[in-house]
């Protein structure tokens, strides 16, 4: 290959390459600002910096002036370095974290860019060099005569180009251990690593006059990895938009729902009212033996209202329910008895389970969250043989258990089952607003709601 031929391929390839990094850096520039995160930043100083270090490969081919030429040379090895240092960065975005083993490899990269930086300017207004020596014969590579360099590399620079693939060797691994703990293959990002690792170890050759009869090609380790990022950060935004869209269509059904429930609240209070007052009345006119039962209608109507006031409420951050201690046996037989007729109707086997134990909570608002359970495996079970539903408490491990005949929630379903709106019933029979309100109540109340997937059965948990 002529000396020609090597400078019309080295700027070919090296402006295509910058003009690549510019339009990868803007991409990023763009996503950064749907994603508004800092981490983007890191991948698009990574573009920029492998753009500047392509250009100046290919403007260093125009220059005749020898000492100006020798100074881009400097310059160079600062901008491989800190194109590097920002990979890691982006790596450790990727991530989500500072990576400890990296430290060391990021700490390398800063030191050697300094030192460019402070060796570059001394160099170009005193002619001092720290790192490369007066070439006293003509050059004799391909790559010095194309840049029309006169000085040579040093000693220092074969061991600073050695002590750097050793840092990326070094980083290679640290990266490629990091990505075998995670879920993923990741067979992108590990192809990525070992091309940035190969074209590293190329360009070192070429900087070092091992071999001179190549094109610099460092910046293409990262065009692969601009591309990888690109796609990494544009799949978070659309990710971001997408919850955003869910975000406002929950609070669209909260909305409804808050509006729908006042309203109806309204109504069932004005004839609640009447009930309430018509059986005070009752109370009065009748014997004694027959009390029980309108003092059983008053402790009725009043949970009716208190729950009329929950629906009201349930979604308001400052709403708060008087709390007192309540034995959770004594929940769950209330959570029975309001569920009795339809237990009876469908032949459904119970067994309950009792280690009882005391906690803190509202007594309605904890039994219509039982009642919401276990209507809600009724519902399930109703039409299977031989069902059954079992209800765990345990007191060592604070629990109570609804147990099912059922086989299970496939994991898809879960993860939008505690969502407003959302029903799993048949024939449309369910509103998706049973185990919304049950899971809201149950953490507002300080405790958690969970399905127990390690069970055989249907298995919904409350841990006190």
């Amino acid at each position: 290959m002529s000396i020609e031929e090597y400078k019309v391929l080295t700027r070919y390839v090296t402006t295509f390459a910058f003009a690549f990094f510019l339009y990868q850096a803007s991409i990023g520039v763009y996503t950064s600002r749907k994603l508004l995160s800092r981490k983007v930043f890191w991948h698009i100083a990574m573009c920029l910096s492998a753009g500047s270090y392509a250009i100046l490969i290919a403007f260093n081919t125009h220059i005749t002036d020898t000492k100006f030429s020798n100074f881009l040379l400097l310059t160079y090895w600062f901008f491989a370095y800190f194109t590097y240092y920002c990979y890691i960065r982006a790596i450790e975005g990727f991530f989500g974290r500072d990576i400890k083993l990296l430290r060391p490899s990021k700490i390398f990269c800063i030191g050697h860019s300094i030192f460019q930086v402070v060796g570059g300017v001394l160099y170009l207004f005193s002619d001092i060099d720290l790192m490369f020596i007066p070439r006293e014969t003509p050059p004799a590579t391909l790559f010095t005569k194309s840049l029309n360099l006169t000085i040579y590399p040093s000693n220092l620079v074969v061991v600073v180009g050695f002590f750097g693939i050793i840092t990326i060797l070094y980083t290679t691994v640290v990266i490629w251990r990091e990505l075998n703990k995670k879920e993923g293959k990741e067979y992108l990002f590990k192809a990525g690593i070992l091309l940035t690792l190969f074209v590293s170890c190329w360009d070192t050759i070429i900087g070092t006059e091992v071999i001179g009869y190549l094109v610099p090609i460092y910046y293409l380790g990262y065009v692969f990895e601009s591309m990888r990022f690109n796609m990494y950060y544009q799949d978070l935004a659309f990710t971001k938009m997408y919850n955003l869209e869910k975000d406002m269509v929950k609070l669209s059904k909260v909305a409804q729902f808050g509006f729908a429930s006042a309203s109806i609240a309204h109504d069932i209070r004005n004839h609640l009212f009447v009930l309430s007052t018509t059986n005070d009345r009752l109370d009065k006119l009748i014997d004694k033996e027959f009390s029980p039962y309108t003092q059983k209608l008053r402790r009725h109507i009043g949970k009716i209202l208190e729950v009329t006031e929950l629906y009201m409420n349930i979604f308001k951050k400052n709403y708060s329910s008087s709390k007192q201690i309540i034995s959770v046996s004594h929940i769950t037989q209330e959570a029975l008895e309001l569920v009795s007729d339809k237990i009876t109707r469908h032949c459904v086997r119970v067994e309950v389970e009792m280690d009882d134990f005391s906690i803190e909570g509202n007594e309605t608002e904890l039994s219509l969250c039982l009642v919401n359970l276990i209507k809600n495996s009724l519902d399930e079970i109703k039409s299977t043989d031989s069902p059954w539903i079992k209800v765990v408490a345990s007191s060592t491990e604070r629990f109570i258990k609804i147990i099912d005949s059922g086989t299970g929630i496939p994991l898809k379903a879960q993860e939008r089952i505690f969502e407003l709106g959302d029903s799993r019933k048949k024939c449309g029979n369910g509103h998706g607003v049973g185990l919304a309100i049950t899971k809201q109540i149950i953490e507002r109340s300080g405790y958690n709601l969970f399905i127990d997937n390690e069970s055989e059965n249907t298995t919904f948990v409350i841990n006190f």
